[in-house]
């Protein structure tokens, strides 16, 4: 921070000026960022000193930026996750994914922190007691014992993120498991998003809607998943200026997975590794649909879209590996929509966890140029950003 290096004595908020803090909030987000890049990288691996050393500097630095600038007020959080980090670097407790969520959590709560101080926006300000409260949580995660520790950081994470929704870790049967949060507010109806995107709601779409409903019904992890489904890709769509057309758009999302529900629910909930037989089986649930869609002429750019979208830019997806050049938009968006909602949602095969926003936002771009075209995932950003009030 090579402008504030000119400046002001710690704690000394006379002196800030805009210029000074301008290049603050610039080296803040550049911080931020390296410490979510960091954080994935260290995802493939945990035991690595050097990305650990590298990310506990990165926090220290932010700490101390936010001190200089006259904001020592929002460095608690900041403090309670250098103690959390000094911990995993004694090898006092081993980092996992889990830890990973604490810590994006709370620097993507920090960011919010610090763009509603300089913004003068009380509103959204965290106060005093309710930010220790989470400093208290993240702290106990190091105190505890071995044995409880898993019930503390998971506590942490729902304090950081209370949309966020863990299952226990034991395998349970279908009917036993965890229904997802209820939530006050009514989630839109496939036809509400459409009438919201003015979509011709012909006879073929409501047909298409008449089998994507009671699909919803076959797994307790895909309720109102269609509706969320199309709600951002043809947001996604519309900020890039319609390159799809929308109905085609519509009908390949209401389809595209029809092949799932006719797979046996002991594989669609099971919890571990699949073999090559039940591989096969899931790569296969893309020709039923795109299938079904080339009987009419009308939708042949619906079932291009269904077929190809679980191929990747780089050419290691399935079923033919085209590259990106090869691969429509609408499966390229379709690709990225799907992943997200997978990630930010009960996946029907992974029954444990539904992730944090901000990880599954930060997955689909450590993704981008090898599963995901770089050009959507950008359009992406901007609709998840806005959304979610991130900047």
């Amino acid at each position: 921070m090579a402008n504030i290096q000119k400046g002001q004595q710690e704690g000394d908020n006379s002196s800030i000026d805009t210029d000074l803090m301008e290049d603050f909030f610039y080296d803040f987000k550049e911080a931020h960022q390296n410490c979510e890049s960091i954080l994935i990288n260290l995802e493939h691996d945990p035991s690595n000193k050097e990305l650990l050393n590298s990310l506990f500097r990165s926090v220290h630095t932010i700490k101390g930026n936010l001190v200089y600038v006259g904001l020592k007020d929002l460095t608690p959080l900041i403090q309670s996750m250098e103690d959390l980090l000094d911990a995993i670097r004694s090898e006092q407790i081993l980092y996992d994914s889990l830890l990973s969520d604490v810590i994006l959590l709370a620097m993507d709560k920090t960011k919010q922190m610090v763009q509603a101080k300089l913004a003068k926006n009380a509103s959204v300000i965290i106060p005093d007691d309710q930010l220790l409260q989470l400093c208290q949580n993240i702290s106990s995660i190091v105190e505890v014992e071995d044995q409880t520790r898993t019930e503390y950081i998971r506590n942490a994470i729902i304090a950081l993120d209370p949309s966020t929704h863990i299952f226990d870790d034991a395998v349970q049967p279908p009917s036993l498991q965890k229904s997802p949060p209820v939530t006050t507010q009514q989630p839109l109806s496939v036809i509400e998003v459409l009438e919201q995107h003015h979509i011709e709601i012909d006879e073929d779409i409501i047909f298409f809607e008449s089998i994507a409903s009671p699909t919803e019904n076959r797994s307790l992890y895909w309720k109102g998943r269609a509706a969320r489904l199309l709600t951002l890709a043809l947001e996604m769509n519309k900020k890039a200026g319609n390159p799809v057309e929308p109905a085609q758009l519509v009908a390949a999302v209401l389809l595209h997975d029809i092949g799932m529900a006719f797979l046996p629910l002991s594989l669609l909930h099971k919890a571990g590794s699949f073999n090559e037989e039940e591989r096969n089986s899931l790569f296969r649930h893309t020709e039923l649909a795109s299938n079904l869609l080339s009987q009419s002429s009308k939708w042949e750019q619906a079932a291009t879209i269904v077929i190809q979208h679980h191929e990747r830019v780089d050419g290691s997806g399935y079923p033919k590996r085209l590259t990106g050049v090869d691969i429509c938009h609408g499966a390229k968006i379709l690709s990225i929509v799907d992943t997200f909602d997978a990630r930010t949602h009960e996946r029907a095969y992974n029954t444990r966890l539904k992730r944090p926003f901000i990880r599954a936002v930060i997955e689909v771009n450590n993704c981008k140029g090898s599963q995901f075209d770089a050009r959507w995932v950008e359009v992406f950003n901007e609709i998840t950003r806005a959304s979610h009030g991130r900047k």
